[in-house]
């Protein structure tokens, strides 16, 4: 049995899966996901709506979700330090787990290995931000640059060379090698 929601109506990324933690194993309920208000820290700022579709599938102990979203962020590049928008897209996999039992109500104890992020609430509420935003964290690259091209910042006068060229001199020598390239000079190498 699949039903098909609009993620709206669950406020974004947390859904109430009570119902379906009633249900029998291989239910599935799919949602549409459009969130433009996304937590992030540091200083990366998501400047598009997170879209996508998920879909819950009632397994075992708990709810498999799985998924794909795409969203945009925005960076400073490492070469040139100008900021610019890269696309991310997120392929979500992760199995959440109950902390209370559907029809007992008694508290479910889970083990040191449990991440928190993959827990439903007390509500039985499953809450898909903190995942999304892991998600978006690990699909960064380590040292992004705004095209594979870009030619960074001068070392000597800091000027951007994807905007124009400068007039400081390309081969300069470090001061430490001098004594160095005079002996190999004066041999005649």
């Amino acid at each position: 049995m699949s039903e098909k929601r609009s993620s709206e109506a669950w406020g974004g990324l947390q859904f109430n899966v009570s119902q379906l933690l009633k249900s029998p194993t291989g239910t599935r309920r799919d949602y549409d996901i459009e969130v433009d208000l996304f937590p992030l820290d540091g200083n990366m700022v998501i400047v598009a709506p997170v879209r996508g579709h998920v879909g819950f599938l009632r397994a075992g102990n708990g709810i498999l979700v799985t998924g794909r979203l795409e969203t945009a962020v925005e960076l400073e590049c490492t070469r040139c330090l100008s900021e610019f928008r890269l696309p991310v897209c997120l392929e979500i996999e992760e199995e959440f787990r109950p902390t209370v039992d559907i029809a007992s109500g008694a508290v479910v104890s889970h083990d040191g290995d449990q991440d928190v992020a993959n827990l439903i609430d007390e509500h039985h509420i499953l809450d898909l931000t903190e995942v999304v935003r892991q998600d978006v964290w690990l699909g960064l690259p380590t040292s992004p640059v705004c095209r594979p091209d870009c030619q960074g910042l001068c070392p000597h006068c800091g000027q951007n060379r994807d905007q124009g060229s400068c007039t400081c001199e390309t081969e300069t020598i470090d001061l430490r090698w001098a004594p160095l390239i005079a002996s190999v000079s004066d041999r005649g190498d």
